[in-house]
């Protein structure tokens, strides 16, 4: 049997066999998003501003030779330009359907930081981690994603800004086939930024109407004169008397001059000249 008859089946059992699962606290409130959705009574952004930052995984093949004196900084990769046009469809949608975006009645700006750490691709697994974990075959093995999303609001309504974070784990075994087709890495995946999204939209809408964020005038927009108050001086004390003239002003104490000696001290017909005792 050639090599190539084994390894072409091994090779698709590998990437067929594994599973996908989402953790984290990324779970949304029906009745805050209800109310949301119903109110929206907060001013809408007219613009928003997304990055996507992806630091790759890294495998320990990869690091054989670069040294521990002086580690080598990670630094992110460019995100395929698919993912991107999705992620900017979904922001778009989402902030959109929930009254926080309108591109023609909206003011202000939403700004949308997502940074990715270890996402991978089949391309790399394939020439590390699957072959330095062969042992698959028996005990699962695992990736993860985590994923942190921060959402700015500057709007008509004051500033406010919230944090969310995901993680996104895949086991890889063989008896995990089965789940492939329904747990798929790339399916979990979208399903967990959107649901991240939605999240970070609930708790923004409910920062703003706590009055979390901060009103206009105190960071970065100047404030209306007739909300400013003037700082009045209290009255002075009317014991407090201010001199006017240089004769009014106190004038120095008197010099104290020593009283004179108590005559008991001087005694009569004595010499007033000093005298030592004899040796």
């Amino acid at each position: 049997m050639k090599p190539r008859n084994v390894l072409i089946p091994a090779a698709l059992l590998l990437a067929a066999g594994c599973a996908s699962f989402n953790s984290g606290d990324v779970v949304v409130s029906r009745n805050h998003l209800r109310s949301m959705l119903e109110a929206r009574d907060i001013r809408p952004a007219a613009e928003i501003r997304l990055s996507w930052k992806n630091f790759p995984y890294k495998s320990g093949i990869e690091t054989i030779g670069e040294g521990t004196a002086i580690p080598v900084k990670p630094r992110p990769v460019p995100v395929p330009i698919g993912d991107t046009a999705w992620l900017k469809k979904r922001v778009e949608a989402i902030f959109a359907e929930t009254g926080l975006y309108d591109a023609q009645k909206g003011s202000g700006t939403l700004s949308i930081s997502l940074t990715s750490y270890g996402s991978w691709t089949y391309k790399e697994i394939f020439r590390s981690f699957l072959v330095d974990t062969g042992y698959i075959f028996i005990i699962p093995a695992t990736l993860r994603v985590n994923h942190q999303l921060v959402v700015e609001y500057n709007g008509a309504d004051g500033r406010a800004g919230v944090e969310e974070v995901g993680q996104n784990k895949t086991t890889f075994h063989a008896l995990l086939f089965p789940l492939y087709p329904l747990f798929t890495p790339g399916r979990k995946e979208h399903s967990l930024l959107k649901n991240m999204l939605w999240k970070s939209t609930v708790d923004l809408y409910l920062k703003v109407k706590r009055g979390a964020g901060s009103p206009a005038g105190k960071e970065g927009t100047p404030a209306k004169a007739e909300d400013v108050q003037g700082i009045k001086p209290d009255k002075p004390d009317a014991t407090w008397v201010v001199p006017t003239t240089q004769a009014e002003t106190v004038q120095p104490a008197q010099e104290i001059k020593p009283e004179p000696a108590d005559r008991d001290w001087i005694v009569p017909g004595a010499s007033t000249e000093s005298t030592t005792p004899d040796d």
